[in-house]
């Protein structure tokens, strides 16, 4: 069995969907629990019918939701949200990875290698407990340091998510054993998920939010781990991509991160020079830094000396700057607000602007704001123009916990920026939700902001939080009959949910569903037979010439079909890669095509399969009685006589065959597309 067909393989995609669910990053599973919650509720059927497009090979990624996060240096940390499918078939490919590396590094763990351990197939888990593996790489790093290793310097990669270049990594999954078309198909797939929101396609980087990204990063960071060094004793630790260093003696680290450096150059990554600092270590647990060791006396089980916390949160900040960034969160969390600490808080946040998320649960835990704070978080959703997910998060913190007059303030504030086609994700759903929740858009301007905004995750969101209390009952009905027919499955599947949920029963032509609505719908006992399939044919063809109708394809393919539907398929990813193995794969198609228009229509004559020549010629039935499909494949077939990879030669002017220019992609889909309208009319 290839690769390829394990990643599609039921066994592993609910495997994958096992881990996802188990995931313990809240934050990211924050953004996902209404959207997990409806893949939950029909998780078997939509797996099995994830697996057969996977094996017809009409599975499609979505662009990613890009969020952008504050980091310490002031510059922005990229966030991808995947849909539930999309998150499932990256593990399943990221669960083979996982194997098959394992074999080769497993005698580095807590040894060398401190992080994204994989914890096996049969475990709850993905990885094993990160707090062990901190654990034992602080442990390491005082028994070095005890041996006698009391230099140290550090060995940080600059981006390194982002910077993995997609050749490099099939390098790598290649030296480990993988089938070369899996890993040119999941570098693929990543080039899909982290593109820009302007479908730029880097070709580098991995998406960082989701769980099974650390491990993929492990197949390229290993080669770190390999560097061997003679006549020099040192030990290595690695924790993500933040390599720890113990040596003798100066010379011998400078050797060290040399050696590291070159290894860096091999695979295009960059070490981060303003943090590589080599110095003789006196205190080795000042060089440590620990969640759990020592332990805030100010926090015990259950009680919690808020007197202490505070003081020591105090201590943590002198001139309110943060000196412990782990150590502080930790302490914030466990804290009851109150004014005092909120107006240090403010300072704090000022400075570190990266802390926002802590900031804001903390404010969250105020039932109604007083007005001060109301007032500076007004202030702050106002001014900062800088971070959008900032404030984004704000707005949360305020909806629902502001006194009448602040909220009446942001309340006109937002509908003042209220643009919703350029507003970031996060800012677009919290800013919809707030001016909801308080009457302060149109039946209209909701009706748009759930359905013509670009973000999936977004659509999907605004849909889950449609209430009858604060939307009116119509509206929501034609919310959910327009989005129960979105591209977006997650979109589909939060309104099928809403709508049985909400009791609001759908309208809209079942057969123009987006499958997934339908398959949850089925599943809850609300339909019957769910008549929405996916035509791999037809979203292949709307890709090239959006705005086409819809033709019944399996109609007129009968048992081509599925030969048709991969054909089509690779055409579609062929127009932006390859023109000219693009034309030869069209003329493949409309040679499949004509059969069963011939097979459909008998007064045409007869063809032979394999034959598209016999039949293009002018004036023949086949181009009175369908012209444009005879011109698509009359132009097409010409084409292909000068390509050279049909023909060493064109045959007409013996002159060598050459490629084809993308000139002629403009042409194929006008083509296309009145072939299509013609069949259309047809009635096929």
């Amino acid at each position: 069995m290839s690769d390829l067909d394990r990643v599609k393989s039921q066994d592993n995609l609910h495997r994958a969907w096992r881990w996802i669910q188990s995931n313990p990053d809240a934050n990211y599973k924050s953004y996902f629990r209404h959207l997990y919650r409806n893949y939950a509720a029909a998780e078997d059927v939509l797996i099995e019918d994830l697996a057969d497009r996977l094996r017809r090979r009409v599975y499609q990624p979505i662009a990613a939701c890009k969020l952008f996060f504050p980091k310490p240096s002031g510059i922005l940390r990229p966030y991808s949200l995947l849909t539930v499918q999309d998150q499932i078939v990256y593990q399943a490919s990221v669960n083979l990875v996982a194997e098959k590396l394992f074999s080769k590094v497993k005698h580095r763990y807590y040894k060398q290698v401190f992080s994204n351990l994989y914890a096996g197939k049969t475990s709850t888990w993905f990885y094993r407990m990160w707090s062990d593996g901190y654990k034992q790489f602080n442990n390491a790093a005082r028994k070095a340091f005890s041996d006698g290793l009391t230099y140290t310097a550090s060995f940080d990669l600059t981006a390194c998510y982002d910077s993995i270049d997609h050749s490099v990594l099939r390098f790598f999954l290649k030296k480990i054993g993988l089938d070369p078309e899996f890993c040119v198909q999941l570098t693929d797939w990543l080039a899909a998920w982290t593109a820009t929101e302007r479908n730029i396609i880097h070709n580098h980087g991995i998406p960082q939010g989701p769980l099974n990204s650390g491990l993929l990063s492990e197949a390229v960071l290993q080669h770190f781990d390999e560097l061997k060094l003679s006549r020099i004793r040192f030990q290595y630790f690695r924790y993500v991509d933040d390599i720890r260093l113990f040596a003798k003696s100066e010379p011998d680290l400078r050797r060290i991160l040399v050696g590291l450096d070159l290894r860096s150059k091999d695979i295009g990554l960059f070490p981060q020079s303003g943090k590589i600092s080599i110095h003789k270590v006196v205190d080795i647990e000042k060089e440590l830094k620990s969640v759990s060791n020592p332990p805030e006396p100010s926090v015990k089980r259950v009680i919690i000396d808020q007197k202490r916390l505070f003081k020591r949160i105090v201590d943590l900040t002198p001139n309110f700057r943060i000196t412990d960034s782990t150590r502080f969160k930790y302490l914030l969390a466990h804290a009851d607000p109150n004014a005092k600490l909120t107006a240090r808080l403010w300072r704090i946040y000022e400075k570190h602007p990266e802390i926002y998320k802590s900031f804001c649960n903390y404010l969250l835990r105020y039932n109604r704001l007083p007005r001060i704070p109301a007032e500076l978080i007004v202030e702050e959703i106002k001014q900062n123009t800088l971070y959008q997910s900032v404030r984004a998060e704000f707005i949360s913190v305020a909806d629902g916990r502001l006194p009448k007059e602040q909220e009446e303030v942001l309340g006109k504030f937002l509908n003042k920026i209220w643009t919703p086609s350029s507003l970031h994700p996060d800012l677009l759903v919290r800013s919809a939700r707030f001016l909801i929740n308080n009457g302060r858009l149109t039946d209209k301007q909701i009706i748009y902001a759930c359905g013509k905004v670009r973000p999936w995750w977004a659509r999907a969101t605004l849909v889950d939080e449609l209430s009858p209390h604060h939307v009116a009952l119509n509206t929501c009905k034609i919310i959910l009959d327009e989005r129960i027919m979105d591209e977006a499955r997650d979109v589909a599947l939060e309104s099928g949910w809403k709508s049985f949920n909400s009791n609001i029963p759908l309208s809209s032509p079942r057969r123009k569903w987006n499958p997934a609505g339908g398959i949850l719908l089925k599943e809850l006992g609300v339909i019957q037979r769910n008549t929405a399939t996916y035509c791999g044919i037809q979203k292949s063809v709307e890709r090239l010439v959006p705005r086409i109708p819809v033709i019944n394809w399996k109609n007129i393919f009968s048992s081509h079909y599925q030969q048709a539907e991969i054909q089509a398929v690779e055409i579609c990813s062929l127009a932006g890669t390859n023109i000219t193995a693009f034309v030869n794969a069209l003329d493949v198609f409309n040679d499949l095509l004509l059969d069963a228009l011939f097979s459909k229509d008998g007064t045409i004559g007869k063809y032979t399969l394999g034959k598209i020549g016999s039949v293009l010629t002018p004036g023949n039935k086949l181009n009175k009685n369908f012209p444009h499909t005879f011109d698509l494949a009359y132009e097409v077939h010409e084409a292909r006589y000068q390509s050279m990879y049909s023909h060493p030669r064109v045959k007409s002017t013996a002159k060598p065959t050459k490629k084809i220019g993308y000139r002629f992609l403009g042409k194929a889909k006008g083509l296309l597309s009145k072939a299509i309208n013609e069949l259309h009319i047809a009635k096929f």
